[in-house]
Formats: structure tokens, C-alpha cells, sequence
């Protein structure tokens, strides 16, 4: 993941690890902007972010099919292991608008006989009938939005092939999630060197090597060695600078 690396105190600001969700399922190449230092960054296949920021910074967070969001930061959402985003879909609303011709001697008193209304429904258009529905969704951690499965096929177009590769996404996701939970902090970050906001990028890095079906016939012995293994090439391993310093 890439920043746009700019001349201000990188002292005041704290990288978060965040994840954008949109119906329960990770939202890939999302846009993430930090208003206040005009930093960027973009989701990863999991819908995972990092961007530094600092108190009372404002975030906005777009996507090509959903609705533009914008955050401002607080000390709560910081100590978040991961912040958790809900975007909503966007939808698309036809106005109204009636027809009507020049007088002639052919004019139709309207008293008489009204113009043709011109709508969705007339036209026959695709979910003519279909009312959006309202999206209740709150911001928590793990818990995800309360969007209706029917806006996200209607936003993609009815692509069922999409939508099973976001439910499959969900689940390895909440398998990680259950690894993230088995093993202690003091593990990643004493014994494999890995910071707390990289242990999530650190399971999606090691998601290849098949730790979700060893973790879920209880191998946990395979699993530790994995991690250990795959922790030696993890790209964002705490260097041995970074341990000294925070001795």
C-alpha cells in the first residue's frame, strides 16, 4: 500500500489500521483521503487500509459504486485495534416529468384529457418497483452494516459470481479474525517481530500458506509454524532499528 508522503510532523499523527465494509463484505479499492495532511491510500483485496492521522483530522472514504463518507477522528477511534467503515450504495432516482406539445388545432383541453406521465413505471424500466431501503448501520468493531443482499447484486449489476466471491471473502475474513484471537499479542509482536497494526496484514499475508484449514482441524502446530515461518519475509516486520528504539 502506497502514501503520498508529504512535508508535515509525522509526531502528532498515529498510523490506524481501518477496514470498509459495505453490506457485511470487504470493499476492495476503496479510497481513503486524510483532508487535513492530503495523504491517500486504497483498500486491499480484504478491504484493509493504514494511514496516519491525528485527532480531529477529517477522512473521507469513496468508492466508484457507493456513497462518499467523510470522518473526523477521535482519540476513540484511534485506541480501535481496527476501525471499522460502512459505506452505503448509491442509488438512482428518475424524476418525474410530463410531456407536452405546442397547441395546435388538434389541442386537447388537459381538464379533458391529461398528458401521458412519464416515470419509471411507464417506461418499464428495470426495478421500476424497487424502493432502496434504509441502512441503520453504526460504526463497530467486527459487527458490519445492515444493507439489504439486493442493493449490493443490484450494484453490481446482478453479478452472482461477485457475490459469492464476497461471501467467500467473509468467511476467511472471520476465520483470520478467529486466529487474530487464539494467539496473544505478546506472540506477534515479542516473538514474531510484527507491530499491532500489522498483525491483520500479517494473517492476510500468511492466508496463502493454508492456515485457515489447518486452524480449522485444530492443527494448531501447523499454524504456529506457518506464522514463524512466513514472519522471517513478512515485508513490514519490525526492523532491528525500530526494536531498539522501543527499548
Amino acid at each position: 500500500m502506497l502514501f503520498c508522503i508529504l512535508s508535515y510532523s509525522q509526531e502528532t499523527r498515529k498510523v490506524i489500521t481501518g477496514k470498509i465494509l459495505f453490506d457485511d463484505e470487504a470493499v476492495k479499492d476503496a479510497h481513503i483521503i486524510n483532508k487535513n495532511s492530503n495523504q491517500g491510500a486504497s483498500t486491499n483485496d480484504f478491504g484493509l487500509f493504514e494511514i496516519p492521522v491525528a485527532i480531529g483530522d477529517v477522512i473521507t472514504f469513496s468508492h466508484i459504486n457507493l456513497q462518499k463518507k467523510e470522518i473526523t477522528i477521535t482519540q476513540e477511534i484511534i485506541d480501535q485495534e481496527i476501525f471499522l467503515i460502512t459505506l452505503k450504495g448509491k442509488t438512482y432516482e428518475l424524476e418525474e416529468i410530463v410531456l407536452e406539445k405546442p397547441k395546435s388545432i388538434f389541442y386537447v383541453d388537459p381538464e379533458i384529457m391529461p398528458p401521458p406521465t412519464v416515470n419509471a413505471k411507464t417506461l418499464n424500466l428495470p426495478y421500476a418497483n424497487t424502493i432502496a431501503k434504509k441502512d441503520y448501520a453504526v460504526v463497530k468493531f467486527r459487527s458490519g452494516a445492515a444493507v439489504n443482499l439486493d442493493n449490493l447484486i443490484i450494484s453490481l449489476n446482478g453479478n452472482l459470481r461477485r457475490e459469492k466471491e464476497l461471501k467467500k471473502i467473509k468467511l476467511e475474513d472471520k476465520a483470520l479474525a478467529k486466529i487474530r484471537k487464539y494467539f496473544t499479542d505478546d506472540f506477534f509482536i515479542t516473538d514474531l517481530n510484527i507491530k499491532p497494526e500489522n498483525i491483520y496484514p500479517f494473517l492476510n499475508y500468511c492466508y496463502k500458506k493454508n492456515i485457515i484449514n489447518y486452524f480449522n482441524k485444530e492443527n494448531n502446530l501447523a499454524v504456529t509454524r506457518i506464522l514463524i515461518q512466513e514472519s522471517r519475509t513478512f515485508p513490514q516486520k519490525k526492523t532491528e532499528i525500530t526494536l531498539l528504539e522501543e527499548k
